[in-house]
C-alpha cells in the first residue's frame, strides 16, 4: 500500500465503503444506479476557470480522503495513495451560451433547462469505485454561470457537499486576492475509519449491540419500503421538488414545534407518517433517517462518508393529533439515537435485510435525510442552488430548511405505473404541514 507521505497509520476504508465497493464489484464491476453527492452554486459572470480549477486542486489537497482510490485485494477492500495525480484535477467547461434560457423564463435570473440537464448529467454519471478520481467539477457557462461538484457517497455525504461549496469558494476567491485562505485545519475521515474499525470489531460488545438494535426492529426489515405500490424503472432518475413550507409558515412551524418539545425534522416525520395512514392504510411508518455523526473534533470540517442511516419505524397518527404524532416520533427516534453510529453494514448479516440496497428490487427502500442549511448557506460565497443527489434504488427525501422556508428535493427511480399515486402521496406530506401551521 502507498500511504501518504509524512502521516502515520494505514489508510483503511470504513464499513460504509467497504460495502459498497464489494456491492457494486459483485454487480458486475459497474453500479447500476450511480450513488453521488452534488452540489451546484450560480457563479459571477465573470469567473475565472482557470482560478477555480485551482481552488478545487487545493481543496483535494487539503482532504486526504479524496487521495486515495479503492482496490480489492482478496477478501478485503484497500486503500491506496493517488501520489502526485492528486493535483490533476480539471474543471470541465461547457459552453452554454445563448441556451441557458430553455424552457422559458428569466434566462438572467434562473438556470436553463440546457444547464440543469447538463449538471443533472454529470452527477448521474456513475463513478468507477475502483477508479481515481471519485469527484468531478465543472463550469457551465451561459446566461447564467453554474458551478457544479459531484462526488461519489464512497468519498461525500450531504454534510460534505456543502462543506465543498464554502471551501472552494474561499480558495478561489483568496486566490483572486492574492492572501492566504481562510480555512481551518481539514477534517481525517481516514482517522474516524481506524477508529470506528477498532469499535465495531467482531467481538461480544459487537453483538450486544447488533441484539439490542434488533429487538428494536421487531423482525421489520432494515431497509422500509417506500409506502406506496408503484411499478418502479431503475434505469432512469425522477426528480422532484417539494415547497412544503414557506418562511413565515416555517416560523409557525419551528414556534409549534419547540413548544411540542420535537424538532422540525421530526415533524417532517409525523407528516409522512399522516399520509402513509391517510393514503396507504399504514398503522406504522418505516424510514431509514440519516445521522450526520460530525460530533467528533474536527468532524465538522471534514470530507467523507460520515453519515449513517438507520431505520426508523413509527405509529402513523392523524392530523387532529399531530402533536401526539410528533412526539410519538420524536420517542422513537430518541431511542434509535444511541445505534447513531452504528454501521449498518455491521447489522445488515443479522437482521431482516428486507430490500438489500434496493438493488434490483421492484419496491425501492424509503429514506429521508434533513439539514438546517441556513448557516452554511450564509458562509457560502456563491449561491447554492437546490440540486438533488443521483437517484438511487430508492426513494429520497432530502429535506432542507432554508431562509426562504422548508422545502424537499426527492430523488427516486423513475415510474412505469403509480405516477399519480405517488404524486399524491408527495404532496399530501407539504399538505399535512399547511394544515397544522394554519391552525
Amino acid at each position: 500500500m502507498t500511504e501518504h507521505p509524512g502521516l502515520s497509520g494505514a489508510a483503511v476504508p470504513s464499513f460504509a465503503q467497504e460495502r459498497r465497493v464489494r456491492a457494486v464489484r459483485a454487480s458486475g464491476g459497474a453500479a447500476p444506479v450511480a450513488k453521488t453527492v452534488p452540489a451546484l452554486c450560480r457563479l459571477p459572470d465573470n469567473a475565472d476557470v482557470g482560478a477555480l480549477t485551482q481552488a478545487v486542486r487545493a481543496f483535494v489537497q487539503r482532504h486526504r480522503v479524496l487521495q486515495y482510490r479503492f482496490a480489492e485485494r482478496g477478501d478485503r477492500v484497500a486503500l491506496h495513495w493517488a501520489g502526485a495525480r492528486a493535483a490533476d484535477i480539471e474543471c470541465a467547461v461547457t459552453d452554454l451560451a445563448g441556451r441557458a434560457g430553455e424552457g422559458g423564463g428569466d434566462a438572467a435570473a434562473e438556470p436553463g433547462d440546457a444547464a440543469v440537464r447538463h449538471a443533472r448529467g454529470e452527477v448521474d454519471r456513475a463513478f468507477d469505485v475502483l477508479g481515481w478520481p471519485l469527484l468531478r467539477a465543472g463550469v457551465i457557462r451561459g446566461e447564467t454561470p453554474l458551478f457544479y461538484l459531484a462526488a461519489d457517497h464512497l468519498v461525500s455525504d450531504g454534510w460534505s457537499a456543502l462543506l465543498a461549496m464554502k471551501e472552494i469558494g474561499e480558495l478561489y476567491a483568496a486566490l483572486l486576492d492574492g492572501r492566504e485562505a481562510a480555512l481551518p485545519a481539514p477534517g481525517d475521515f481516514l482517522r474516524s475509519s481506524r477508529a470506528e474499525r477498532r469499535r465495531y470489531a467482531d467481538g461480544a460488545a459487537l453483538d450486544q449491540e447488533v441484539e439490542s438494535l434488533r429487538e428494536q426492529l421487531g423482525g421489520r426489515p432494515v431497509h422500509p419500503p417506500f409506502p406506496v405500490d408503484a411499478g418502479w424503472d431503475l434505469t432512469r432518475g425522477r426528480y422532484t421538488s417539494l415547497a412544503l413550507l414557506d418562511a413565515d409558515e416555517t416560523s409557525r412551524l419551528e414556534m409549534l414545534c419547540k413548544a411540542w418539545r420535537v424538532t422540525v425534522f421530526m415533524a417532517v416525520l409525523a407528516a409522512f407518517g399522516v399520509a402513509a395512514r391517510e393514503l396507504c392504510g399504514l398503522s406504522a411508518a418505516g424510514v431509514l433517517v440519516a445521522f450526520h455523526n460530525r460530533e467528533e473534533p474536527g468532524a465538522r470540517d471534514g470530507m467523507g462518508w460520515y453519515s449513517n442511516m438507520l431505520p426508523l419505524y413509527f405509529p402513523t397518527g392523524a392530523v387532529e393529533r399531530f402533536s401526539d404524532a410528533a412526539r410519538e416520533v420524536r420517542a422513537r427516534l430518541v431511542g434509535l439515537m444511541p445505534y447513531h453510529d452504528l454501521p449498518l453494514a455491521r447489522i445488515l448479516d443479522c437482521t431482516p435485510q428486507g430490500y438489500h440496497d434496493g438493488i434490483g428490487t421492484e419496491i425501492p427502500t424509503c429514506f429521508m435525510s434533513f439539514g438546517d442549511v441556513r448557516a452554511k448557506m450564509r458562509e457560502t460565497r456563491w449561491e447554492l442552488l437546490e440540486f438533488p443527489p443521483s437517484y438511487r434504488a430508492g426513494h429520497g427525501f432530502w429535506v432542507s430548511l432554508r431562509e426562504t422556508g422548508l422545502s424537499a428535493e426527492v430523488a427516486s427511480p423513475g415510474l412505469r405505473s403509480g405516477a399519480d399515486q405517488v404524486r399524491a402521496f408527495e404532496s399530501r406530506i407539504a399538505e399535512v404541514l399547511r394544515d397544522v401551521v394554519a391552525r
